[in-house]
């Protein structure tokens, strides 16, 4: 009997063995399983985190986009608000000229017109200090960019589309004209020349 014990035993643990290989085999395989749920999961979160990521840089370059918007549009505001500001004060600077040319004209105390003349000037500087400066005309050629003709006039001795004279002056703000240049301009006709 001890023989057949023997191979009862080794059957037994053959079968036990068998068991424990499947056994070990299809927690392998449960285990093999699980690591592929995880792994799919673990794609899923990655694509998640990269969708995430791009959303959060499309935003930032979105608000970034919107700040620079909103900083040129508050520059815009301004610089529109002060050209305006500044447009309504010319006249204020047209009268002071004007003062000026007829006290010394009419050769009004010289203590009153050096008055006139300190305001006028800190007026400028004001004016200039925000980016405001007179148009030339003295000696120019006619541009209508820049000048606004009022009148023709035929003078020999000056070249034809010089201007002769400034009625009101001309003022650029930060490069772009504000107001354009009263001017009287030469013209030398035909008829003349004949």
């Amino acid at each position: 009997m001890t023989k057949e014990k023997e191979m009862l035993k080794e059957a037994e643990e053959t079968n036990e063995n068998r068991e424990l290989e499947e056994s070990g085999l299809s927690e392998i395989e449960e285990l093999r399983s699980l690591v592929e749920k995880q792994k799919k999961i673990i794609e899923e979160k990655e694509k998640a985190i990269k969708d995430y990521l791009n959303d959060l840089k499309r935003l930032k370059a979105d608000f970034d986009n919107f700040r620079k918007r909103e900083t040129l549009f508050r520059q815009d505001f301004v610089k529109k608000a002060n050209r305006d500001l500044i447009f309504k004060l010319l006249p204020i600077l047209d009268d002071m000229e004007r003062a000026i040319r007829e006290a010394k004209a009419k050769e009004i105390d010289e203590a009153i017109v050096q008055g006139i003349e300190l305001i006028y000037r800190k007026f400028l500087t004001i004016l200039g200090e925000e980016g405001v400066k007179p148009i030339e005309t003295e000696g120019q050629k006619f541009d209508p960019k820049y000048h606004e003709a009022i009148a023709t006039v035929c003078l020999p001795d000056h070249d034809d589309y010089e201007i002769v004279e400034e009625t009101r002056r001309g003022y650029f703000y930060q490069d772009e004209v504000l107001r354009p240049a009263q001017v009287r301009v030469n013209r030398i006709s035909k008829d003349f020349m004949a």
